[in-house]
């Protein structure tokens, strides 16, 4: 099935920007905490879904990349299927692997998706009714610690007796972390991260890189505080080892980490900030790291292209550039796409090199994506062309094929006397 094909296409070019995209960023988060901060290192995971949607943009079409009189165009080739192999395929159709992978996708995307549900309304459940007060924020009895809960509409909840476990000072402090985050939305942030982990359920980096980014953001915030008040850093790292620690899972929120990355806040306090010089410059390459790597995560996809023009309705006819010699090999009409009746249309671009080989075969689009695309391409760097011919000398240059595929077709009509060669037939 066409759709079946193209998710999963989809879904193999977004894991490979995002497995990418997350192995640059856990490289580098470390040496860009120590060149420019936490704060810009905790910037560069916003790497991971720009490539994901890098990847998901269609590239131009591959024809415009040169001017346009170095392409010529085709008139095109027919490819009729045998009817004694769309019978002999009829008697067994097969598994629609595709399908099958694009169901289990869905299937493993659901799961996921219930699991993070569960454990976000087993925390909303452990914490019991909650009361405004007369700050905004939102106090319950059965609250652990601080905490910034939701993605749409967060709020900052606190234990009943939060004064009466904090002095004044580290009251003030702790509410300036959570305030951070609810600032920078990091919360929205962290709603981003579950829904890339349902996405790519299958994607063990995804899930190894999870405690790395919530330690970092928890960095991030921290260094805010400490640089709006430079002289608590002792305070605020006896705030962290006042707070309760033991807290439940929150996909959706922020809460105060386990004792695991505490030793590692605790240092951080201990380093000095960098300045604002370095902050900007890191501020500066961030921006061109993310720029550069979501250009390579999109050209890196195979290119796209508007529907092309009709082909003629003979299957060869005379037209500028190249044209075909007698060797055409033709593409074997798929046994599956035969039983099952699929016509289709795969539009080339061919570089034909002075010696009429073909140098190199670029597939601009496909309707319907993964059926015809190999079996055209294997075929096509069989044949043999007569080149482009200017000034009386052969050169190199490119041509657009587009390739019918009919199941049901009658006969092409024969060429006529002029013609350079027969239609290729299967």
């Amino acid at each position: 099935m066409a759709v079946a094909e193209s998710l999963l296409r989809w879904l193999v070019d977004g894991s490979l920007a995002v497995s990418g995209a997350l192995l640059l960023v856990l490289v580098l988060r470390r040496p860009l905490r120590r060149a420019f901060g936490v704060r810009v290192a905790y910037g560069a995971w916003a790497l991971v879904p720009l490539a994901l949607v890098a990847a998901a943009l269609p590239r131009p079409q591959a024809g415009q990349v040169l001017a346009p009189e170095l392409v010529a165009l085709h008139p095109g080739v027919l490819v009729v299927a045998a009817v004694e192999a769309a019978s002999a395929s009829a008697a067994g159709p097969g598994i629609d692997w595709a399908l099958v992978l694009a169901g289990m996708w869905l299937i493993g995307m659901a799961l996921a998706a219930l699991r993070f549900i569960r454990q976000q309304r087993h925390f909303l459940a452990r914490i019991g009714r909650l009361e405004r007060d007369a700050e905004g924020h939102w106090r319950g009895a059965r609250v652990e610690g601080p905490a910034v809960v939701g993605a749409l509409r967060p709020r900052i909840i606190l234990p009943v007796d939060f004064e009466s476990r904090h002095g004044p000072d580290e009251a003030i402090l702790v509410l300036a972390h959570e305030r951070a985050h609810l600032a920078r939305g990091d919360t929205r942030a962290n709603l981003v991260a579950v829904a890339l982990r349902c996405l790519q359920w299958f994607n063990p980096l995804l899930h190894f890189a999870g405690r790395s980014f919530r330690l970092d953001q928890e960095l991030a915030c921290d260094a805010t505080v400490v640089a709006s008040h430079p002289q608590a850093r002792r305070r605020y790292a006896d705030a962290m080892l006042n707070v309760q620690l033991a807290v439940p899972g929150l996909p959706v929120g922020c809460h105060w980490q386990s004792s695991q990355s505490l030793k590692e806040r605790i240092l951080m306090l201990k380093q000095p900030q960098p300045g604002i010089g370095r902050r900007r410059s890191g501020i500066l390459a961030l921006g061109i790291m993310l720029s550069a790597c979501s250009y390579a995560a999109w050209s890196a996809r195979p290119a796209g292209a508007p529907e092309p023009p009709p082909a003629p309705e003979s299957p060869i006819r005379a037209a500028e550039g190249p044209m075909p010699a007698n060797r055409l090999p033709p593409p074997e009409y798929p046994p599956d796409a035969a039983a099952k009746g699929l016509d289709g249309r795969v539009m080339l671009r061919v570089l034909v090199g002075a010696d009429g080989s073909v140098k190199d075969v670029v597939v601009e689009h496909a309707r319907p994506e993964g059926v015809f695309d190999a079996v055209t391409v294997a075929a096509v760097r069989q044949w043999q062309f007569a080149p482009r011919v200017e000034n009386g000398k052969a050169i190199e240059g490119w041509v657009r094929v587009p390739v019918d595929f009919r199941a049901s077709d009658p006969a092409p009509a024969a060429n006529d006397g002029d013609a350079p060669g027969p239609a290729p037939g299967a």
